[in-house]
This record gives C-alpha cells, structure tokens and sequence, in this order.
C-alpha cells in the first residue's frame, strides 16, 4: 500500500512536470551558460589545475560540476510544489485520504529526483556537443545513477523546507541561501587544492564536493585525492539521513496551518 501511494504521487508530480515545459527550458538557462561561457572564460586557468595534476581543459574540469549544479538547483526548487499543493487545497485532500503521510513525501521526492536526472542529462548532451569527452558512451548510465541519488537527497532538503515554510518568501529565501553556496563550497569549478585550508575544511563536509569528485572521476578517470568508496559512502549516509528527516519534518508539519 505504501509502495502504490508513493507510486501515486510520483506520478501525479512527473504529469505536472510536463505540463511546465517553459519552466524546463528557464531551468536551463543558468547551466548552459555556465558551462559555454564560464567554460571557454577560464579557460586560461588551465594550468591551475594542471599544477594539482589534472591534464585535461577546463571546461572538462569543471562540466562535472555542471551536472551537478543542475541537479542541484532543479531538486531544490522542486519543493515549491508542496507549497502551491497546500494552498490551492490539494494536500487538504491527500491527508483526508487513508494515504502514508512519508508516501506523500517520498513520492514527490522520487519525481523531483527523477527530474533533475532528465534535466542534467540535457546538460550532458551540450558538454558532448562542445567537445567534452567520455571514456565512453556506457559511462553516463551510472552517472545518471549518481545524479538521481544525489538529488534524491537535495529534494529532501526542498521538501524540508516547504513543510516548514509559512510563506514563498521564506521558502525562496532558505532555499537561495542553501542553493549556491553549497555548490561554490565545493571543487565544482577550482581543485580543493587551490582553496585556503578553512574553506576546504569546510567543503569537505559538503556531500556535493563528494558527488562532484566521484563524476569527475567517472568521466575523466582522475581521482582527487578521495575514493569512489568514500565518496559512494558520504552520497548513501546524506541521501537516507534526508529521506527519514523529510518523512519525519513533513508528517508533523503539514497538517498545520499554511
């Protein structure tokens, strides 16, 4: 029973998907530029990151991050859809119903995960396209894996605060604050290396250095300096620890009023 009610809103979350294709294409935006214009912008940094012992360009150096940085800011964004399901009265409903609360959670979850693997899978075909290569083409199957794990985890963190959140305001501001210093926190654009040691303390806390580090690796077969062990190990603890505290959050949160 859980299993089909978490099926449920999965699927009702992918059919609303469709229908914001304009949103899709906004969405991006920001990824493409950042991979074409900052890409071929510091490309005179090459020899930074060859210094650390990466001989590729930059722009294979940083798509990794790129990926990243979709999945990022698609699963974070995609909690908004909780906050326009409890006021247009469509949560009012879903906790009227005999449906699991955690399924309600777990089924959006699951769709804004799915989502973003689809929206960075795009993002890949742009690398592929200005020249980014691959060990090869079978490669990107378990990249994907890793994204949709990944963001499995980021979609936790939106859900979180959509549950929590009284207004838009709040949930855009929380979610604005989280969204990019996570993502600079991190060797998605520069080598840890090159950072000053308290920032890179801090970035190896961060589970998007470790995400970044394992599909750079997948991609470019350089490892950083961190296992894909480790790495697999710190994505696996961040993903389930976002998935109970999401349960947890939204189940005693969302029968309150919004």
């Amino acid at each position: 029973m859980i299993l089909y009610d978490t099926y449920t809103i999965f699927w009702r979350e992918l059919k609303r998907y469709r229908k914001s294709r304009s949103g899709v294409l906004i969405r991006l935006i920001q990824p493409a530029i950042w991979i074409i214009v900052i890409g071929n912008t510091f490309s005179g940094t090459q020899p930074l990151i060859k210094s650390v012992g990466f001989d590729g360009t930059y722009i294979e150096f940083m798509a990794p991050g790129v990926i990243i940085l979709t999945a990022i800011f698609t699963s974070i964004f995609g909690g908004v859809n909780t906050l326009w399901d409890r006021r247009y009265g469509f949560m009012n409903k879903a906790l009227t119903s005999p449906i699991s609360r955690s399924s309600i959670a777990l089924g959006k979850m699951l769709a804004i995960s799915l989502i973003a693997a689809l929206q960075a899978s795009l993002i890949i075909g742009i690398a592929l396209a200005i020249g980014v290569t691959f060990p090869n083409f079978w490669i990107i199957a378990p990249i994907m894996g890793i994204v949709i794990l990944f963001s499995l985890g980021f979609s936790g963190i939106s859900v979180i605060v959509a549950a929590t959140a009284k207004s838009q305001e709040t949930f855009w501001g929380v979610i604005n604050f989280l969204g990019m210093p996570l993502f600079m926190l991190s060797p998605a654009l520069f080598p840890l290396e090159l950072l000053p040691d308290w920032l890179a303390t801090i970035a190896r806390l961060n589970p998007v250095t470790y995400t970044v580090l394992l599909v750079r690796e997948m991609m470019t077969g350089v490892t950083e300096g961190v296992s894909a062990a480790l790495s697999l190990g710190v994505i696996g603890i961040f993903v389930l620890s976002m998935i109970g505290l999401a349960s947890y959050v939204f189940t005693r949160e969302v029968n309150k009023p919004f």
